[in-house]
């Protein structure tokens, strides 16, 4: 088993139809790229083809794009992955139809550097060299491949050949690595099966390296694989780096269950979707703009599917304008964030833009386009702070780690460490930004001392309250996030539905002459046992009566127990209830049952009572019912703990 170069980087060669590519690439390389008879027979390329060179500074993958119209999704296929391109011109015709489009999906495709080849030059009259030269130039300006190298040659009599290839060794040296992925990403071209060796594909491996023995995932179907040998250019290799060719021996797949278009990947780092989040950037020779809501077939990787084009604050995008878009298509797809694609029309079959992949798996668009579009212009950087910024702003403070990693690029794990210092972690798979936290911090103690100062009678507050007035500071899950802390670190206090703040004594401020009424409330409570006074009655109806009656069962020196059936509120001194739980033990010891009635009369008092009483010690875990009969259960510290238990 060999290893090979830890970049490879893959060249597509594009030009017009009978401009010389095949025979160039098997001049360079020794590799016949016309694999199909009917390609050998009338000289024309109808599908990729492949060839390789190496050189002492790494190898350059050689994908031959036929240059026939007919064949623009195999070209689109071609340049998937490559980060240069061999442009080839003719020395006889010059720039052709299919020199431009080539020329124009390549920059939509956003390769940015490559080498022009302008063969058939032992054809020339001598002293015609210069005026092809100036023509070429022209058609070079203003594109990506002004000011790249020009050379001249012939497959024939392999002129100049040794000048291509250090223009070609000196592209490897001077292009950057390949962008990474959180995981092996290879958009399949190819599947076949090999006898002995079952199903192949092969493709150009993007994101990051593919093991043998890998686990992986056939997108957008799901189905499962494992990868069973990985070849690069006929060898056997342990690990195949991205940015190159590579050929895929998989386990666990039949050559049936493989479509030119699906991809091979990572599992578990990648998901399909029916929407795609873009920026569109629309052809500068565009005859007419794209507009909202219209039909568009888009090709990028090794796949194509219609879609239709929402478009984000706009109507239309006229030509040579850049605009976010989500687009929908009608079954799942798959690509990654800062993957290209070209967009055309059905009819007329034209090129008219490209676009970059923002979310390969957004959410159906909703919510203000401007926060939508804040989200997708920080994504555009890859930036996970700039993105996790803007999720924030968009979603209240909440940011969705998946979404954050995907529109990263980068892995969970590493999305999470990465801003561990200014993000908190929320829990299932969320953050919130920690300024925002001690923010909303600030503001419900804040609030919770003003609801003290409003109800100085009351112990507690009722939480839904202070949080729905911090609602505009952030989303519902950010707030929880800060109660839960702020009851860990022992600054408030929450009681069922109830908060207040750690320290908070309101019988510290009460006037003597409203404490001795408290102490007379509760006193008519104790004295009521287990058939106390209507609640109406004790607090004279006023509203400072209502919150000491409130403040008691607060304090846990009365419980609130409800008569659902009456619809009737009832209050009991917590002793009331203590002394009532040990009368039913001692009278119905474990395991004696008793019903409803018996408990009335062993505690002498009403329906009215007994019913809420008993299911309240039920609660408690003091009896336990049984269809109409009831047992009490062994004393423990749910007793001593009842007065608290409301």
């Amino acid at each position: 088993m060999t290893s090979v170069a830890a970049s490879p980087l893959t060249v597509a060669v594009i030009g017009h139809v009978n401009h010389g590519k095949t025979a160039l690439v098997r001049a360079l390389t020794g590799i016949e790229t016309d694999r199909l008879k009917e390609e050998r027979d009338r000289g024309l390329s109808i599908t990729l083809g492949f060839a390789w060179r190496d050189y002492p500074s790494g190898t350059v993958d050689l994908i031959d794009s036929p240059g026939h119209e007919d064949f623009i999704r195999a070209m689109v296929s071609g340049a998937t992955g490559a980060r240069a391109v061999l442009l080839v011109v003719s020395a006889t015709e010059g720039f052709a139809p299919q020199t431009w489009e080539h020329l124009q999906i390549a920059t939509l495709l956003g390769i940015r550097a490559g080498v022009v080849a302008v063969t058939k030059s032992d054809l020339l009259a001598p002293g015609e060299e210069a005026t092809v030269r100036a023509k070429v130039e022209d058609g070079l300006a203003g594109t990506f491949l002004a000011g790249e190298p020009i050379v001249f040659c012939s497959a024939t009599t392999r002129e100049s050949l040794g000048t291509i290839d250090l223009a070609l060794e000196a592209l490897h040296v001077r292009i950057p690595p390949p962008a990474t992925l959180p995981g092996a990403f290879l958009s399949i071209d190819r599947a076949f099966s090999v006898t002995g060796a079952g199903t192949i594909v092969t493709g150009t491996l993007q994101g990051a390296p593919l093991k043998a023995a890998d686990a992986a995932v056939l997108l957008p179907g799901g189905h499962p694989a494992s990868v069973r040998q990985i070849q690069v250019h006929g060898a056997a290799v342990a690990e195949a780096p991205p940015g190159g060719r590579v050929a895929v021996g998989l386990r666990g797949v039949g050559v049936d269950d493989v479509r030119t278009g699906d991809v091979l990947c990572a599992a578990g780092l990648f998901e399909a979707s029916e929407q795609m989040d873009v920026l569109i950037t629309v052809a500068d020779h565009s005859a007419r703009p794209i507009k909202h809501l219209e039909e568009l077939r888009l090709m990028w990787g090794t796949a194509r599917a219609t879609a239709s084009v929402r478009l984000l604050g706009a109507k239309t995008l006229p030509a040579g304008a850049h605009g976010m878009a989500q687009l929908r298509f009608n079954a799942p797809v798959i690509a990654f964030a800062g993957q290209r694609g070209v967009l055309r029309r059905l009819s007329p079959a034209e090129t008219v833009g490209g676009v970059e992949i923002i979310d390969p798996a957004a959410s159906p668009g909703r919510g203000r386009n401007s926060l939508r579009q804040s989200v997708l212009e920080a994504a555009v950087t890859a930036n996970p702070e700039r993105i996790a910024t803007a999720m924030a702003a968009r979603d209240g403070g909440v940011i969705a780690i998946r979404e954050l990693a995907r529109l990263a690029r980068q892995s969970e794990a590493v999305v999470t460490a990465n801003l561990a210092a200014q993000f908190d972690d929320l829990g299932d798979g969320r953050l919130a930004p920690r300024t925002l936290i001690a923010e909303i911090r600030d503001a419900y103690l804040a609030a919770l001392v003003a609801a003290h100062e409003a109800a100085p009678i009351r112990l507690l507050a009722p939480a839904a309250k202070v949080r729905s007035g911090l609602a505009t500071l952030g989303a519902r899950d950010v707030i929880a996030h800060v109660e839960r802390v702020l009851a860990s670190d022992g600054r408030i206090t929450l009681v069922g539905a109830q908060v207040s703040l750690v320290g908070h004594d309101p019988l510290r401020s009460l006037p003597a002459v409203t404490l001795a009424r408290l102490e007379a409330m509760e006193a008519a409570l104790r004295q009521g046992g287990v058939s106390p006074r209507d609640p109406a009655v004790l607090s004279g109806r006023e509203p400072e009566g209502e919150d000491l009656l409130a403040l008691l069962v607060d304090l846990g020196r009365a419980v609130s127990l409800r008569n659902v059936a009456l619809r009737q509120t009832l209050v009991f001194h917590r002793e009331a209830l203590a002394a009532a739980a040990e009368q039913l033990r001692e009278r119905f010891p474990s395991p004696a049952t008793f019903t409803t009635g018996e408990a009335r009369e062993a505690l002498a008092t009403s329906r009215k009572f007994i019913v809420p009483l008993l299911e309240h010690f039920d609660g408690q875990g003091l009896t336990r019912r049984d269809g109409d009969v009831r047992e009490t259960m062994a004393a423990g510290p749910a007793t001593a703990g009842l007065a608290a238990s409301s």
